[in-house]
C-alpha cells in the first residue's frame, strides 16, 4: 500500500452565511492499493532449496542408474539370474537395497537383463566420437524401442559437442571371464588357473586388484569359447577353487589412448586432463539413460 495526499477545496463558512465565500483549500490523506507484486521474503530461500533438490535428485538417479546396470550385467548369459547360483548377482542385489534402489527399479533391471536373454529386448550398440575427434565411443544398449533409444543417445551426443560415426573397427570384441580364488583352496592361484585357462582357448590370463582390495584374475578369451569356459569354471570341480564373478563380451581398443598429465599441444598420441573429464562427463550423461548399459571408449585403462 501508499499513502497518497488529496486537496479538496471547501469553503472558510457555513452555507448559511450568504452567496459571498471565501474558498480555503484542505488535504486529506487515503491509503491506497498499488498494483505492483509483493515479494516474499521466502522466495528466495525455496529458489536455492529447490535447485539444491534437483542436484540430489540428479545424483541420486545417476547412482540408481549404476546400480541397475550392475544387475542387467551381472544376469548376462551364460550367468545365472538365481542369486544362489551368481555371486556377481547376489552382490549387485545387496550393494542395491544398501543404497536405497526401490523393489520396483530392482525387478525392472531383473526384467530388462531378462528380455534381453529372451530375445524381447534387443541389444543395440551406437558408435560415436568425442569433442576432438581422438576419442571414440561405444554405446551399449538394450531397448525395446531403438528409434527411441537413437534418438536420446544422438541428442545427448550433440548437445555435447559429439556425433555419430562408425568407429567399430577400433575395437576388438572379445570375452573377459573375472574369477576369485576361494579361500579354502591349496591349488587356487595364478598358475594353477593358466594351465587351466589356455588348455581351453583364453588368450591371457591377468592377476588384478579387486575394488574391495583383494586379488582377482581376469581371462581374455575369443568369444566363441566365451560361454564354454564359463560354464566348465562355475562347474565341480572348479568351483571348490574359484568362484566366477563376471562372464562378459567387452569391446577393447585397439590402440589405447593415453591420458596425458598438464595440457597438450592436439598433436599427437594421447589427449589432456581437462579433455578426458569432458569425455567422462559425456559418458556419465550417456549411462544416466535407461536403455543404456555401458559406454566403452578407446581411453588407456591405466
Amino acid at each position: 500500500m501508499s499513502v497518497i495526499p488529496i486537496t479538496f477545496l471547501r469553503s472558510s463558512t457555513s452555507a448559511l452565511a450568504g452567496p459571498s465565500r471565501a474558498i480555503q483549500p484542505r488535504t486529506i490523506y487515503c491509503r491506497c492499493l498499488t498494483t505492483s507484486s509483493t515479494i516474499k521474503s521466502g522466495h528466495n530461500r525455496w529458489s536455492k532449496i529447490r535447485h539444491k533438490k534437483g542436484a540430489v535428485d540428479k545424483e541420486r538417479g545417476a547412482l540408481f542408474a549404476k546400480l541397475s546396470r550392475e544387475i542387467i550385467t551381472a544376469m548376462k548369459p551364460p550367468l545365472s539370474p538365481d542369486p544362489s547360483f551368481n555371486s556377481k548377482l547376489a552382490t549387485a542385489l545387496q550393494r542395491a537395497k544398501e543404497q536405497g534402489l526401490t523393489k520396483q527399479g530392482i525387478e525392472n533391471a531383473m526384467a530388462k537383463a531378462k528380455s534381453a536373454s529372451d530375445g524381447t529386448g534387443q541389444n543395440v550398440v551406437y558408435e560415436a566420437v568425442a569433442p576432438g575427434g581422438k576419442v571414440v565411443m561405444l554405446v551399449e544398449c538394450i531397448t525395446s524401442n531403438p528409434a527411441r533409444t537413437v534418438k536420446r543417445v544422438k541428442e545427448i551426443l550433440s548437445k555435447n559437442g559429439a556425433r555419430t560415426s562408425p568407429v567399430l573397427f577400433m575395437f576388438n570384441k572379445q570375452g573377459l571371464i573375472v574369477l576369485k580364488a576361494e579361500n579354502t583352496s591349496k591349488e587356487a592361484g595364478f598358475d594353477h588357473l593358466f594351465d587351466i585357462a589356455v588348455e581351453h582357448g583364453a588368450e591371457d590370463v591377468r592377476e588384478v586388484e579387486s575394488e574391495e582390495g583383494g586379488v582377482e584374475y581376469e581371462i581374455s578369451i575369443p568369444t566363441s569359447s566365451l560361454s564354454s569356459l564359463t560354464t566348465l569354471l562355475s562347474s565341480p570341480p572348479h568351483t571348490e577353487h574359484y568362484a566366477v564373478q563376471s562372464s562378459d563380451l567387452v569391446y577393447v581398443p585397439t590402440d589405447p589412448l593415453q591420458i596425458l598429465e598438464g595440457k597438450s599441444d592436439g598433436e599427437g598420441e594421447g589427449i589432456d586432463e581437462d579433455t578426458a573429464e569432458n569425455v567422462f562427463r559425456i559418458v556419465d550423461l550417456l549411462e544416466e539413460e535407461n536403455d543404456v548399459v555401458k559406454v566403452w571408449t578407446n581411453l588407456a585403462d591405466d
